[in-house]
């Protein structure tokens, strides 16, 4: 009985110190391991940052002959006469949605300056490990001059101006028959004659891991084109997928449109191939896409130029404001609210 009241007494007086000096030590041991977890961050930066450096200084390297040779490769004339005439002779599908699967899009030689004009990977924003996206408008200013040159002709020059309309053009009826479905009369015929032309130009890495689910783009998207950069021995299984919706719909989103989200099924209708120098561009309405690069893929590295075809968002609402209230329901949050600008 003395020895347990010992015991307890001994216990009360020394617990505390214990606890104390207990704490002390794991405080201490706490904070030297902080200090060397930052000292390897700032360790491992400076090795990320030096591989980057050397990774660029390679790619100038061995692109530095391009330069001599962009002025006489970047010649207007024949590019739009190549494209105006590969849009032309397109075989044009309905099923789903109005598509066409267009290869050799560009001219060899144009398509292969491009391709080796696509700045190197380091350069690309890594918020995202499988999901990179280089916006023209926004990154090509801290570009390689070739990059520059080429890549802002490509965009400003080639697909705003050329290959845009040009798809337009072909794609007539199904986008007067995409804004039809706001209103009938000769409203599908009236927005289809706005002038449209190509907007939001950026280029596409993905990753192993990669994992876009179907939806449809932004509402007053019309048409959506991509571009395949595919490398030399890319897989062409990783293309993107283009799906079926089991019921008909009518999206008001803004932005991306779900249609998994809102409980409609889908179903896959076919998958083009991811072959280089080719261009899928569909009308944004009736059908949904996405895009898969599983983890174990062979695929290291996917590079595509996405853009959308539609008219400046101002042309467009100017003319949704002509028509009576209830048929502007589902464009309430494009005429009422901020969007996210798309030009």
């Amino acid at each position: 009985m003395l020895g347990r009241l010992v015991y307890s007494r001994l216990r009360q007086a020394l617990l505390p110190d214990f606890r104390r000096a207990w704490s002390k030590d794991v405080d201490a041991s706490v904070k030297t391991l902080q200090r060397e977890l930052s000292q390897m961050q700032a360790e491992l930066s400076a090795l990320r940052q030096a591989h980057d450096a050397l990774a660029v200084k390679e790619w100038l390297q061995t692109r530095e002959p391009l330069m001599a040779t962009v002025d006489s490769r970047l010649q207007l004339e024949p590019i739009r006469a190549h494209i105006v005439n590969a849009v032309a002779r397109a075989q044009v599908s309905t099923d789903p949605t109005t598509h066409a699967v267009i290869e050799n899009i560009l001219p060899k030689d144009f398509y292969e300056l491009v391709n080796a004009a696509i700045p190197p990977a380091e350069l690309f924003p890594s918020r995202d490990p499988v999901k990179q996206d280089f916006h023209i408008d926004e990154h090509l200013a801290t570009a390689p001059a070739l990059t520059q040159r080429v890549w802002r002709f490509f965009d400003e020059d080639v697909v705003a101006g050329i290959l845009a309309p040009a798809l337009h053009q072909r794609f007539h009826a199904a986008v007067v028959d995409h804004y039809a479905e706001t209103a009938a009369g000769d409203f599908g015929e009236r927005a289809a004659a706005i002038p449209h032309r190509g907007f939001a130009g950026r280029l596409h890495l993905r990753r192993p891991g990669y994992h876009l689910k179907a939806h449809l783009d932004p509402k007053r998207v019309v048409i959506t084109g991509l571009v395949y950069f595919a490398r030399p021995g890319d897989s062409e299984a990783y293309g993107t997928q283009l799906f079926r919706v089991g019921k008909s719909f009518r999206s008001s989103a803004m932005g991306k449109f779900y249609p998994e989200d809102e409980g409609l099924p889908v179903e896959l209708a076919r998958t083009v191939p991811f072959r280089p120098n080719t261009l899928f561009a569909f009308v944004n309405s009736k059908a949904a896409h996405g895009a898969t690069l599983p983890p174990d893929a062979p695929l290291r590295e996917r590079y595509a130029y996405q853009f959308y075809v539609k008219p400046r968002d101002g042309d467009l609402k100017k003319l949704l404001l002509e028509l009576p209230p209830e048929l502007r329901t589902n464009w309430a949050r494009f005429l009422d609210e901020k969007v996210q600008a798309l030009d």
